[in-house]
C-alpha cells in the first residue's frame, strides 16, 4: 500500500514539476520579447512597460501601478521556488550518486543524460543568478522604464548578471521543453533528431535576441548617470 501511496505521489509531483516548467519557459520567451521592445525604440518599451503596469487603467492612461510588475516577480518567484523544490528530489543525493553519474557519462556517450547533467548545472546557476533580477522586480518596479534598465546594465554593473543568466536561463529552458517533449508525447527517433535541431535553434535565436537588447539597453543609459524623469505628457531626458 506505502508503495502505490508514494507511486501515485511521484507521479503527481512529475505532472506538477513538467506543468510549472512548461509555464517557466513560456514565461522567459514572452519576457525576452518584452524586453526586445527596446529594439523598436525607446518609447516603444515604455509603452511596453506601462502596459505591463495596468496604466491603460489609471486615470491619465498613461501612469500604470508599479505594483503590478512586484506581484508578478513574486508569483514568478513563487512558482520557481515550487519547480525547484520538487526537481530536487531527482538530484543524486550523496557523492556516491555523484560518482556513479560521472562513471556512466564517461563510459556511455548518451546525449539526453549529458543534457540531463546540463539541466542540473544551468538550475545551480539560475539559484544564484535569477534572485537578483528578482529582487528588482519586487522591490524597484518603478525602475523598469527603458533608461533605468539602461543605468543598471551599463553603470551598475547589472550587465554582468545579466548576461551569464540569459545563457543558462536560456539553455535550462530549452532542454527541459526538450525532454518535456520526449517525456509526454514518446517521440520516434527520427523526430528526436529533429527536435534537438529545433532546441539548438531556437537557443540560438532567443540568445541572440537577449544580447541585442541588453546592447540596445547599453545604449539608451543616459551618458551622466543621471537619474531620468517622466513628464505627464511626454518622456525626456534630464539635460
Amino acid at each position: 500500500m506505502d508503495t502505490c501511496n508514494r507511486a501515485r505521489r511521484d507521479a503527481r509531483l512529475d505532472v506538477l514539476q513538467s506543468a510549472s516548467g512548461a509555464v517557466l519557459a513560456l514565461f522567459l520567451c514572452i519576457h525576452l520579447f518584452l524586453v526586445a521592445s527596446i529594439l523598436l525604440g525607446e518609447q516603444t518599451m515604455y509603452h511596453v512597460v506601462k502596459a505591463m503596469e495596468l496604466g491603460f487603467l489609471s486615470a491619465d492612461g498613461l501612469h500604470g501601478y508599479p505594483w503590478v510588475v512586484s506581484l508578478i516577480g513574486l508569483g514568478v518567484g513563487a512558482l520557481i521556488a515550487l519547480h525547484a523544490f520538487i526537481a530536487l528530489r531527482k538530484f543524486p543525493q550523496n557523492g556516491r550518486q555523484w560518482r556513479r553519474l560521472g562513471h556512466q557519462l564517461d563510459t556511455q556517450a548518451h546525449g539526453d543524460t549529458r543534457l540531463w547533467v546540463w539541466q542540473v548545472a544551468t538550475g545551480f546557476a539560475l539559484f544564484l543568478l535569477l534572485p537578483v533580477h528578482l529582487w528588482t522586480m519586487i522591490l524597484q518596479p518603478e525602475a523598469i522604464d527603458p533608461w533605468r534598465s539602461g543605468e543598471r546594465v551599463r553603470d551598475l554593473g547589472m550587465i554582468w548578471v545579466y548576461a551569464p543568466l540569459l545563457l543558462v536561463a536560456d539553455l535550462h529552458a530549452m532542454i527541459g521543453l526538450y525532454r518535456l517533449a520526449l517525456k509526454w508525447f514518446g517521440l520516434q527517433p527520427a523526430r528526436r533528431t529533429l527536435l534537438r535541431r529545433l532546441k539548438t535553434g531556437f537557443s540560438l535565436a532567443f540568445i541572440g535576441l537577449g544580447a541585442l537588447s541588453l546592447l540596445a539597453l547599453w545604449r539608451v543609459a543616459p551618458p551622466d548617470g543621471s537619474i531620468l524623469y517622466l513628464t505627464q505628457s511626454t518622456m525626456e531626458r534630464p539635460r
